[in-house]
């Protein structure tokens, strides 16, 4: 097989966009994680083939078995079946709600009220809220500012934290503007961090709680974390329609991580919004970090193209062909784009 088919058994045509399965993680071998790290709901399962630079026998076979043991989804599908079973339900665990932050911001300064009224990307309801957490931060009152009873413990703590860290993080914001509010967030943010790490620390130091095992969804969100999320909010804000607006998540998401799937699918989403030169910014690194993967080579080499910068397109696809690969589409791909340069250089 030296071509992509145009199907593929137990899955359906090669121009489908499927998904990956939440949470899944029951890998055979690194290169299955790879090819199914690809898979993002917006490639077709072509484009992810070409774009994982697998053999072609390889990639069908990866994919079926990743279908099969419900590591993908089909368009429009709710959950993967598991082979020969049924998907088990998701039991929601009941957890007590924090306390309740008050919005309302009784008898509100003059101030407040100008920072209401600034015309900003924010809606009326998170201002009130970073309002609201300014006023916590002013009353030095840390069981308050992270939204639990006094004398919670270790475990209600870290949830609280975690949560707040997701909310108010200054990167979720990023690229919007925020006018006075900007300040505001960032100083309510490492207040928030700075009462977690007050109070966990006093927690521990009375019973030792630190010391007690704990789930990683109660984790605060790590910079890779918050990267991932911001990356797949990303998508889906693409997915939705909005390149230029999921340029900004990608953009955030780089920042914090510059993964070389963040930047291959960053440069694409420009590709897609009619930025080429911001293209070729990402498809400039994530080539330089992986130089060997001929697939983020011809990536490179459009956004070349895009820029109207032919003669370095047809550079890098020159050098790309010379890369080892054992898949035989992507060559002919190649071959094909160094072709329409060369016409157009020609022309």
């Amino acid at each position: 097989m030296s071509t992509v088919p145009a199907e593929i058994g137990g899955i359906g045509s090669t121009q489908l966009k499927l998904r990956q399965t939440p949470g899944f993680s029951a890998f055979k071998d690194p290169t299955e994680y790879f090819l199914w790290s690809r898979v993002d709901g917006v490639q077709t399962v072509r484009e992810v083939m070409l774009a994982s630079g697998l053999p072609v026998e390889q990639a069908v076979t990866m994919l079926q078995r990743l279908r099969a043991i419900g590591a993908l989804l089909l368009p429009g599908e709710i959950l993967a079946p598991a082979a020969g079973t049924l998907p088990m339900p998701i039991v929601a665990t009941r957890r007590p709600a924090p306390a309740e932050l008050d919005v309302s911001l009784p008898d509100p300064s003059a101030d407040e009220l100008k920072a209401l009224a600034e015309a900003n990307a924010l809606d009326s309801a998170t201002r009130r809220r970073i309002l609201a957490m300014s006023r916590l931060v002013a009353q030095r009152d840390p069981w308050a500012l992270l939204g639990v009873p006094q004398g919670s413990n270790y475990q209600a703590l870290k949830r609280a934290y975690f949560k707040l860290s997701k909310a108010i993080h200054p990167d979720r914001y990023y690229g919007r503007n925020l006018g006075s509010f900007a300040e505001r967030l960032s100083t309510v943010f490492e207040a928030t961090s700075r009462a977690y790490e007050r109070l966990t620390s006093a927690d521990s130091n009375k019973s030792g709680a630190h010391k007690l095992p704990t789930r990683a969804e109660d984790q605060p969100q790590s910079p890779q974390e918050y990267a991932g999320e911001l990356f797949e909010r990303a998508i889906a804000v693409e997915v939705g329609g909005g390149p230029l607006e999921a340029m900004k998540l990608f953009a955030a998401a780089i920042r914090l991580d510059p993964q070389t799937r963040f930047l291959r699918r960053a440069a694409n989403c420009a590709l897609a919004a009619g930025q080429p030169r911001t293209a070729l910014e990402y498809a400039k690194k994530a080539q330089a970090a992986s130089p060997s993967d001929p697939s983020l080579a011809r990536l490179l080499a459009i956004a070349f193209k895009a820029a109207g910068k032919l003669a370095d397109a047809e550079e890098v696809l020159v050098m790309a062909m010379a890369l080892k690969s054992e898949n035989d589409a992507l060559g002919t791909e190649l071959r094909s784009e160094l072709a329409e340069v060369r016409r157009l250089l020609n022309s």
